[in-house]
């Protein structure tokens, strides 16, 4: 309920301050730079990567109030190929425009379209969660890797699991960014790992229901649970603080710790420290950084243990910290 208020207060920060309609066009003559995020179909409210980036941007706008910023948070992927294209079809003006497509699902979107429309003038690109280079100098791509953090995850789950084994739980099998967790968490974790996928597109973002229903089997099977997967993790966190046979658990993407005293630590992007920088360096310079990778070296990315574990685990953590880094390092060579 704190994180939901949370979430609301965010939102009406935002919408004091700027455009936050998926209704509302940018005003094509409006004197002020523009940033148009495109949010993930139904991202907004998952309490973790989307409402993180939500921070970010609130903190971007209480900072730099004269830029006007548009939320918009597609129903679908349909929807949300409609408004990026759109955008692109619009013809070139006085006033810089930054569209930011905040998740790794709108890649395909973005090729697509870009080899029908060229980038005007003023306007620029930033696709999150892509390694993808483009020629054009206004498209601009990072990913923040969760191999490393994955990979300490992995080895806290072999502390705990016990002789069971452990499920690496994804939203689907085409988002390379939570396979590059998955591979993290089995590197670490150096046992039996089971992996399970929730469908077959972004829609394994939002099954809280099923997760939830299907806990009381994985709870007899598995140790421990390594959930990637969004907003459908909620299901997980709730049957574990509903009944007392849930196996430990992996927060994700924040610290979600306060969700369960089953969730051992959580993989943290901070992706709201990192989006308010890229926000921040566009308004003053008009550019970014052409492509980056930040891993579990750069701060970007961590694991955090829960505070009931951290006495138990925090020094073996910090011994596997460097190793984590190393592995990481050895999986983008060798890839």
């Amino acid at each position: 309920m704190k994180q939901y208020f949370r979430l609301l207060s965010l939102l009406l920060v935002l919408m004091m301050t700027s455009s936050c309609s998926k209704d509302d066009d940018p005003v094509a003559d409006s004197p002020q730079p523009q940033i148009i995020f495109l949010f993930s179909p139904g991202g907004l409210g998952d309490m973790s990567y989307n409402d993180c980036i939500l921070e970010g941007v609130q903190r971007f706008k209480l900072e730099q109030p004269e830029t006007d910023i548009y939320i918009y948070s597609p129903e679908s992927l349909d929807e949300a190929e409609k408004i990026f294209s759109d955008w692109l079809a619009r013809p070139e003006s006085n006033i810089p425009v930054l569209f930011v497509l905040a998740t790794s699902d709108y890649e395909p979107i973005s090729e697509k379209y870009l080899k029908e429309h060229s980038l005007t003038a003023n306007k620029s690109i930033l696709l999150f969660e892509s390694r993808k280079r483009y020629n054009d100098p206004n498209i601009h791509t990072f990913q923040i890797s969760m191999y490393g953090a994955s990979y300490l995850a992995g080895a806290t789950a072999a502390l705990c699991c016990g002789d069971k084994k452990a499920l690496a739980l994804l939203a689907n099998d085409s988002d390379s960014p939570i396979g590059i967790a998955r591979d993290g968490f089995i590197a670490g974790f150096q046992g039996e790992c089971d992996v399970e996928y929730l469908a077959e597109d972004w829609t394994g973002y939002i099954q809280s229901s099923l997760t939830y229903q299907k806990m009381s089997d994985w709870s007899k099977e598995y140790g421990y649970i390594f959930p990637v997967a969004g907003g459908s993790n909620a299901g997980i966190y709730r049957y574990s603080r509903e009944n007392e046979d849930s196996p430990f658990l992996a927060g994700m993407d924040i610290d979600q710790s306060g969700l369960s005293n089953k969730i051992t630590g959580s993989v943290i992007k901070k992706i709201d420290r990192l989006i308010f920088k890229y926000l921040m360096e566009w308004s003053t310079t008009g550019t970014m950084p052409e492509s980056q990778l930040y891993g579990l070296e750069s701060g970007y990315a961590d694991w955090k243990l829960s505070p009931i574990y951290k006495a138990e685990y925090k020094d073996i953590m910090e011994q596997a910290r460097q190793q984590a880094i190393t592995k990481e390092q050895e999986y983008y060579e060798g890839n």
